[in-house]
């Protein structure tokens, strides 16, 4: 089979490889249709995280084609989603089947071989835990858009929405994006959006956010005093993982409100808690997500992805694709398929 395989930064190469196995607790997928998430950008713009020779992404889906002797209530024909993640069986969370919380799991695309290849072998496959059914009404496409989805669904619901909050979403690549859709769907009265790229404004913009402010040509913050009435905002999702916008969001947030911690951040943050302190704020770290309620979200049409994968591109030309991810002027999400 073909598989896009990463040998380090800017070197992703598609070569014919043997399929992978079938494990007994596991299933084979062809896959349809994968995601470049960021988490796949650092290694490829600055090495690290992952070793030369894997097979990255993880945020796919497709058809299963083998089922393991040891797997029920999976078929083949079945279009599924999958948390690719095998569970280390003896922590705390383990002991208790919620495989989810191990905090030793090894990653699909990480740890072992990941989707950007025709096939893709998963090695614990559980319903409902890391195997998830497509509804008929939703495309592979936007079968391959669930995980970060469900990130933002889970940004969503830990910070607890009311009805009349005014929220701030700092970065809107994909899961930013998703977040700023589940708030709205949740009920938010107004969410403002702040972002350096000029196209995924324009896509935020499109698919609801109220407020949107150019970093690059507005100060943020003054315009989310403006935008509040000098009230500012009750909860602030930082989803671009950066020192600027981690001190932007500590200067946004009300007294007694809630700052959201989505990104993923690359280097150090100096900061001084008193702010936090003074100001009564809660500091939530948001980690993971609900594939059902993300699956959820798209099927009522609460949530449109469709409208964020701007780019796609086939397997052998994996590497025009991930160079495309960088450009993020031009790009939300961009996907690979087989």
């Amino acid at each position: 089979m073909n598989a896009a395989i990463y040998y380090g930064p800017g070197d992703i190469r598609v070569q014919d490889i043997s399929e992978p196995r079938l494990e007994p607790d596991g299933i084979l997928v062809r896959v349809k249709a994968c995601g470049i998430c960021g988490s796949d950008m650092h290694p490829y713009r600055v090495g690290g995280l992952i070793r030369p020779g894997t097979i990255m992404g993880h945020e796919f889906s497709g058809d299963v084609v083998e089922v393991g002797a040891n797997v029920q209530d999976i078929k083949k024909g079945d279009r599924v989603t999958v948390a690719g993640y095998l569970p280390c069986g003896e922590c705390y969370w383990c002991k208790r089947k919620q495989y989810y919380r191990c905090f030793k799991m090894r990653l699909l695309g990480y740890e072992f071989p990941g989707a950007f290849a025709e096939y893709v072998s998963v090695p614990l496959a559980l319903l409902n835990t890391t195997i998830f059914l497509l509804p008929d009404e939703l495309t592979c496409e936007e079968g391959a858009t669930v995980e970060p989805l469900s990130v933002g669904v889970h940004a969503a619901r830990v910070a607890e929405p009311a009805a009349a909050d005014t929220v701030v979403i700092l970065g809107v690549g994909m899961i930013g994006q998703c977040a700023m859709q589940v708030f709205k769907a949740m009920g938010a009265a107004k969410v403002i959006v702040s972002e350096i790229s000029k196209k995924r404004l324009e896509v935020a913009k499109a698919t609801g956010a109220d407020v949107v402010i150019n970093a690059t040509e507005e100060d943020p913050i003054e315009r989310v005093r403006e935008a509040t009435s000098g009230m500012w905002a009750d909860i602030v999702a930082e989803c671009a993982g950066s020192p600027a916008t981690f001190h932007q969001a500590i200067e946004m947030v009300r007294g007694g409100g809630k700052i959201v911690l989505v990104g993923i951040y690359e280097e150090p943050i100096k900061w001084e808690p008193a702010a936090i302190i003074h100001k009564n704020v809660r500091m939530i770290g948001c980690l993971g997500g609900s594939f059902p309620r993300a699956i959820d979200f798209l099927r009522s049409r609460k949530v449109n992805t469709k409208s964020l994968i701007t780019h796609e591109f086939s397997l052998d030309k994996a590497r025009e694709a991930f160079e495309t991810q960088l450009k993020t002027d031009e790009v939300v999400k961009v996907l690979v398929k087989p």
